[in-house]
């Protein structure tokens, strides 16, 4: 006769719901020296969504207003990687308990413009390359009061979803399956760095 066991775990329960924010991580002076320091060497496109960044189709645009800046690791970059990392890593043993070893894409350097900059809800993981990210980070770079809209929300189903806070210097880790996006901005620009980590695909 077949029996049942319950699975059981010994190791702390993850709990992958769980947004992990950390105050404070980026400085005025940080953000004014990736702007004028860094910020420099690359030029913006207009922004493609998950697997679209890839060129697996054409329609994304339709789906959000932004543009991006991806900033490749050098001796001018090198000490964002530095930093975020290991915040990553920080979240990863504090709620998710994913295997994460590495970078998976340059940080996007990202602007929601004055005229309607938004993204509509999705996922920062699926097919092609993407399924290689685990953790999403958003680094906040403008100040609240810089715009109005651009709320930055993460959905948790049904009509349930999480507005998270705007303070300038923020870093925001969440795993990159739950459904996200930014409302339209109606007043100024947004500004933030997009990041993610992760390793093998999950299974």
């Amino acid at each position: 006769m077949l029996s049942f066991q319950p699975y059981y775990d010994p190791t702390p329960e993850s709990n992958w719901n769980q947004i992990f924010i950390k105050k404070g991580v980026f400085t005025n002076e940080m953000i004014s020296h990736l702007e004028n320091t860094v910020l420099p060497e690359y030029g913006f496109s207009k922004g493609r969504t998950g697997a679209r960044e890839l060129g697996n189709d054409t329609d994304s645009y339709q789906t959000n207003n932004r543009d991006i800046a991806y900033i490749q690791p050098n001796d001018k970059s090198h000490w964002m990687y530095d930093l975020l990392f290991p915040i990553a890593l920080e979240a990863n043993q504090m709620y998710y308990g994913f295997d994460i070893d590495i970078v998976t894409d340059p940080i996007h350097y990202v602007i929601y413009p004055e005229d309607g900059g938004h993204l509509d809800w999705h996922m920062d993981n699926g097919a092609y390359g993407t399924n290689r990210r685990k953790l999403a980070m958003t680094v906040q770079l403008s100040d609240y009061n810089d715009y109005e809209g651009g709320d930055f929300q993460i959905w948790g189903g049904g009509k349930d979803f999480v507005t998270l806070p705007r303070e300038k210097g923020d870093v925001v880790v969440f795993p990159t399956f739950l459904l996200h996006r930014v409302t339209p901005i109606t007043k100024g620009i947004r500004k933030c760095l997009v990041f993610w980590t992760g390793g093998r695909p999950f299974k």
